[in-house]
C-alpha cells in the first residue's frame, strides 16, 4: 500500500457498478454483514479477545481521508499477533488477479481475494458451491469488461454508446445467465430504440421493465440457488443427511409465499413463516404468537401477558420491515428458536434470513429506481423465477458426485 499525495494511506474498497457481477461490498451490504475492512476489524477484535489500539475517528477516517504512517505500524502489528496466515494469504498469482481485474473496472478482484481465503480453511464448508458459481462468473466478468475496454480503445464502440457496451455483453448473458432469451432480445430491442413509441405503450413498458429486473436479479438468484445446494451437499458429506436424500429448497417456498401473496409481505416474512412450518413439523406450537416468543424482549415489565403482547407486536414489525433487529438480537432469537427445536445449526438459518433482508432492501432500491406503481408485482414475478434457477442449477450436482467425509 502506497500513501496519496498528502503522506496518508487510504482502505480503499474494489466496488463496480455492475449488474452481471456485483462487489463483495454490495453483496456485504444487502446481507447486513461488514463490508470493508475497517467495519471487520470489531468482529476480529472479539474473536480473538486482542483489541486493536486505534482510536474510532482514526478508524473511520481509513477508507476517507486516509491516516498516517503510525496508525499503518499499529494495525501491522497488530495484524502479525493474530494467528492468522497472512504470509499464506499473500499469494502472488492471485493478487496479479485481483490486480489486473482493478484495472479495467472488474469486480472479479476481489472476489478472487474472498475464493482464494476461503479455500485456505482446512475445514469443509458450505460455501464452496457459491464460490465454485462466483469463481465462474467472476472469470466471465472480467473477460466481458476487458473486451469492453479493448474495443473501446480500438474506437470499435464508444464510450458513451449505451447501445453498443450492451450489445458487447450480450454473449456473456447468454452464456453464463439464465435470463431467458426472450427477456434479452426485450431488452437489446429497447438498447437500441429507447425513444421508439412501442416502448411509451403501457404494455411494451412492462416488458422492458421485467427484462431488467431478470438481469439485475440473475447474479442473486443464480447465488442463493447455489448456496441453498451446497448447504445440502454439505449435509451429506457430514452426515447430516443421507445421501440419496433430494435437495430441497427452503428458499423456493418462501418465495413462492411472498409471490402470490394477496396482502403486503416482506420476504423476511415469509421466511419467518418457513420457520413456523419447521415448528410445526415438530410438533411445537406454530402461530405467529409462538414464533414471537422466541424474541428476547429488555425491559418487558411485569407479567407473561405484557410479556407475550410485547413479543408479538415487534414480530409484527419484523414482518412489515419496521425496527429490524441487529445482529446480536437475530441471532439470540434462532438461537432460541433451534435449542426448542434441539438443533445447533443456528448460522444457517440466520444466512437464511439475511439473505430474504438482503432481497427486500434489494426490491426496494429496484422500486425507487424504477419509479413506476407497477414495478413490485413484476418484481414479483421475477423473484417467483427462482424455483427455475434452484432446479436448473440441482442438475449439476447429483448425489453420485457426494462424497461423505
Amino acid at each position: 500500500m502506497k500513501p496519496n499525495s498528502d503522506g496518508k494511506y487510504i482502505f480503499k474498497s474494489i466496488n463496480f457498478a455492475s449488474v452481471f457481477l456485483p462487489s463483495p461490498a454490495d453483496v456485504c451490504q444487502l446481507l447486513g454483514l461488514p463490508d470493508n475492512f475497517v467495519k471487520m476489524l470489531p468482529a476480529i477484535e472479539a474473536h480473538y479477545e486482542l483489541p486493536l489500539n486505534v482510536s474510532r475517528s482514526s478508524r473511520a477516517e481509513m477508507t476517507r481521508q486516509g491516516v498516517a504512517k503510525p496508525t499503518i505500524k499499529k494495525l501491522s502489528k497488530w495484524l502479525e499477533l493474530l494467528p492468522i496466515p497472512l504470509k499464506r494469504m499473500t499469494h502472488v498469482p492471485t493478487m496479479l488477479k485481483t490486480y489486473r481485474a482493478m484495472l479495467v473496472g472488474s469486480n472479479a478482484g476481489p472476489w478472487y481475494s474472498a475464493s482464494y481465503g476461503l479455500g485456505l480453511s482446512s475445514h469443509d464448508s458450505e460455501l464452496t458451491t457459491l464460490f465454485d458459481f462466483i469463481d465462474a462468473r467472476a472469470k466471465a466478468d472480467y473477460q466481458m469488461v476487458k473486451g469492453i475496454k479493448h474495443q473501446i480503445k480500438q474506437r470499435i464502440i464508444d464510450k458513451d454508446d449505451s447501445n453498443g457496451i450492451w450489445q458487447a455483453q450480450l454473449a456473456s448473458w447468454q452464456k453464463h445467465s439464465l435470463v431467458s432469451a426472450e427477456q434479452l432480445v426485450c431488452y437489446s430491442l429497447y438498447a437500441a430504440t429507447p425513444d421508439a413509441p412501442a416502448f411509451k405503450t403501457e404494455q411494451e413498458g412492462i416488458a422492458v421493465l421485467k427484462a431488467a429486473f431478470h438481469l439485475t436479479f440473475d447474479f442473486y438468484l443464480s447465488a442463493i440457488a447455489h448456496f441453498e445446494l451446497g448447504l445440502s451437499l454439505y449435509y451429506m458429506r457430514c452426515g447430516a443427511k443421507e445421501v440419496n436424500e433430494p435437495h430441497r429448497s427452503l428458499f423456493s417456498s418462501a418465495i413462492h409465499t411472498y409471490a402470490v401473496a394477496d396482502e403486503k409481505c416482506t420476504c423476511f416474512s415469509a421466511m419467518l413463516n418457513e420457520l413456523r412450518t419447521i415448528l410445526a413439523k415438530n410438533g411445537l406450537e406454530s402461530s405467529w404468537r409462538a414464533l414471537a416468543a422466541y424474541i428476547d424482549i429488555e425491559e418487558a415489565g411485569h407479567g407473561v401477558e405484557l410479556l407475550s403482547d410485547k413479543q408479538y407486536r415487534q414480530l409484527n414489525y419484523w414482518r412489515n420491515g419496521e425496527d429490524m433487529p441487529s445482529a446480536n438480537k437475530l441471532r439470540r432469537f434462532v438461537s432460541n428458536l433451534m435449542s426448542a427445536l434441539g438443533g445447533n445449526d443456528v448460522d444457517s438459518v440466520l444466512i437464511y434470513l439475511r439473505i430474504a433482508r438482503g432481497i427486500d432492501t434489494l426490491v426496494a432500491r429496484s422500486n425507487e429506481q424504477a419509479k413506476d406503481e407497477r414495478a413490485i408485482l413484476i418484481i414479483a414475478e421475477v423473484l417467483a423465477e427462482y424455483t427455475r434457477y434452484f432446479e436448473h442449477y440441482k442438475q449439476n450436482y447429483t448425489t453420485k458426485d457426494v462424497q461423505i467425509v
